[in-house]
């Protein structure tokens, strides 16, 4: 016969393993909510290792990187499902033109996109327009977002306008300008514009463009002040997905840093480190992850990152100031690990 005793003991016991099933519950459940969170930086690895293998068709897919960059806020995101919903918009194009490729005239199909896209009068349904009212709200770097609300930053809109232009035939790529960003076709022979898609899809002479940042940035051109676009970038037909991923991770880490938003603004650098591209992005990057990890007291990480960019020969070429700030950020950290 059993005591009063071992029946305690038993209680102890059971009560013991249900914690124990409790603990690994809890932890099971955190590391299958981490894996969600860090989805899109997971994929948006594999892609890129792919595109190192030269994957013609991965170097061309923008807007599917871009769609593993929106994951982080979004991590169920469907690319497939986004795509179609770009695969929608360019049947409404096609629907316009000449069934026959070979007969479409590029420009007319470039307008027939700006149309669709930005009449509001002609298409009130699928416009879309540069969000002046919030220009720093998240929604507009995410492209699921953008989609979804119709609003979005130079970046983002051309990132759908380009994908709408290669499924109907024109090749696009992206034009990294001061303070703005625009595309151009380049698989067009003697076609030197470029589409403004904050401004309504614009379609620019390069003379235009120069006169349109002129005013932007205020310059006095009665005094013969303009801003000058190097004609070089004309001879340019490569698509440079890195420097792509790198404009739009920057907004976002730019938004992120502003809003105090540490943990996110670190995510930002994480999928940086995928897609740098060349060694003065990734050191830049490995002070700014190093800036969030302290700020998120992550010490120890904090350490590596500040001291790989303190290794590196970009910081030198910093100010005395900025080296300085990053080396007593560095040594508190250090203190801080110490305690």
């Amino acid at each position: 016969a059993t005591t009063r005793d071992d029946d305690d003991d038993f209680d102890d016991f059971d009560d013991d393993v249900m914690r124990e099933n409790d603990i690994e519950v809890n932890v099971d459940a955190a590391l299958a909510n981490l894996a969600r969170e860090r989805r899109g930086q997971t994929l948006f690895q594999r892609f890129m290792e792919e595109e190192e293998e030269d994957n013609e068709e991965n170097l061309k897919d923008l807007f599917h990187g871009a769609c593993l960059i929106a994951m982080h806020r979004n991590p169920d995101l469907d690319v497939d499902e986004m795509k179609r919903r770009v695969r929608e918009l360019a049947d409404e194009v096609e629907k316009e033109l000449p069934a026959n490729r070979e007969e479409r005239f590029p420009l007319r199909t470039i307008k027939k996109i700006s149309t669709l896209l930005f009449n509001k009068e002609v298409h009130p349904e699928t416009a879309f327009r540069g969000n002046l009212d919030d220009y720093y709200a998240i929604e507009n770097s995410c492209v699921d977002a953008v989609l979804e609300t119709k609003r979005g930053i130079p970046i983002t809109l051309s990132l759908v306008y380009m994908e709408i232009a290669k499924m109907v035939g024109i090749d696009m790529i992206g034009v990294n300008l001061p303070g703005h960003f625009m595309i151009r076709p380049c698989n067009v022979p003697d076609c030197e514009i470029l589409i403004d898609c904050f401004h309504d899809g614009d379609v620019l002479f390069v003379e235009d463009a120069e006169e349109m940042l002129s005013k932007l940035y205020k310059l006095d051109t009665a005094k013969g002040e303009k801003v000058t676009i190097d004609r070089s970038f004309l001879e340019d037909k490569d698509l440079k997905p890195k420097t792509f991923y790198t404009r739009m991770l920057t907004n976002l880490k730019s938004i992120y840093f502003n809003k105090s938003d540490y943990r996110n603004a670190l995510a930002m650098c994480e999928y940086q480190k995928m897609c740098a591209p060349d060694p003065s992005i990734k050191a830049f990057n490995a002070r700014d992850a190093g800036m969030c990890h302290f700020l998120l007291e992550n010490y120890s990480d904090a350490m590596l990152d500040l001291t790989e960019y303190l290794d590196s020969e970009y910081s030198n070429n910093s100010s005395a100031e900025d080296r300085a700030r990053i080396l007593d950020l560095r040594e508190q950290a250090r203190l801080r690990l110490a305690l």
